[in-house]
């Protein structure tokens, strides 16, 4: 029998999930899902800060319910770790909306599939994990498609770099965010975890959203693709935070490699938004550096689980 100090904080039990064989199932629905956000987010004709305060505001909503359903409560403990993850994700799907109405959809998630070379290159010497010098070269390769990419949307009428800018600064906070989400992970079940967070986000993206003077207003026949953006991709982050307990962390860092294909292809066919054949070869080149990068990973490193890093996305 333990007992603890007067005055001790009280933590939880670390949540211990076992490999499931329908964990990278979940992660492959999860990335599909995901990645219907960045062409619906391009599509509805919502500013980008209030698109973001709508979403979070609604499917913080929806989450409670569900949540309290469910038997579940919004805990203090669960608030002191899920500020900081709420903190990074609204200003990840802030950025990112922001970015996908100024630039090319392709080059938004582009940009937001090279965050397992920052996994690898920054977070992960953080915990320990070594870097080889093969691993720095394919990343150099990951990089020049990048550059392809970007120079064949500058000569698009629909290039921004701004948005580009934006869309890296989004894939940082992405990268940051997934380290303090896994922490919190330990304590906190899925659906918790993304209610918080969630709720958090809401809290911090309206108040900036009604500073900037931004329109909430959304036309009629857009209503149906928020209630959309706010179910569907909010349904695929809880799922791809299950799926963090049953699925190798490098094959869902592979599965997100998906995600720039898949929307560039539903933004090319819902939105008439033409691809070229340097982003096309970028494009390749990129998630074909990724792959081998990723494959090279595989082995096994000494890397505490509770700390441990999965791939990209956008967003969303």
């Amino acid at each position: 029998m333990t007992s603890t100090r007067p005055g001790t904080p009280k933590t939880r039990a670390p949540h211990t999930e076992k490999p499931s064989p329908f964990g990278p199932v979940v992660a492959v629905m999860s990335i599909a899902v995901l990645s219907s956000m960045p062409p619906v987010s391009k599509h509805i004709d919502v500013p980008g800060l209030a698109l973001a305060a709508h979403r979070f505001v609604w499917l913080g909503v929806l989450l409670t319910i569900v949540l309290y359903a469910r038997g579940g409560r919004v805990t203090l403990r669960g608030l002191q770790l899920g500020w900081l993850p709420g903190l990074l994700f609204a200003g990840n799907i802030a950025l990112f909306y922001t970015a996908v109405k100024l630039t090319t959809v392709a080059n938004a998630t582009v940009l937001g599939a090279i965050q397992p070379v920052l996994s690898l290159l920054i977070v992960g010497p953080m915990f320990g994990e070594k870097v080889r010098k093969g691993e720095v070269a394919i990343t150099g390769f990951a990089v020049a498609g990048v550059i392809v990419v970007v120079y064949g949307s500058s000569i698009t009428p629909v290039w921004s770099p701004r948005g580009d800018l934006l869309a890296l600064l989004a894939t940082l906070l992405w990268t940051a965010y997934l380290v303090a989400a896994k922490r919190a992970r330990v304590e906190l079940s899925a659906l918790e975890l993304q209610t918080v967070l969630t709720v958090v986000a809401s809290m911090v993206v309206l108040p900036l959203a009604l500073v900037s003077g931004q329109s909430f207003a959304v036309p009629r026949t857009d209503w149906i693709w928020l209630m959309f953006l706010v179910v569907v991709p909010g349904a695929g982050h809880t799922l791809i935070n299950w799926a963090h307990g049953h699925t190798p962390l490098v094959l869902v860092s592979m599965l997100f490699l998906l995600n720039p294909v898949i929307a560039t292809g539903l933004a090319a066919l819902f939105l008439g938004e033409s691809v070229n054949g340097f982003q096309v070869a970028g494009m390749v080149l990129v998630i074909g550096a990724l792959s081998v990068l990723m494959f090279r990973v595989q082995r096994p490193k000494t890397v505490p689980p509770s700390t441990s890093v999965v791939g990209a996305t956008v967003e969303g």
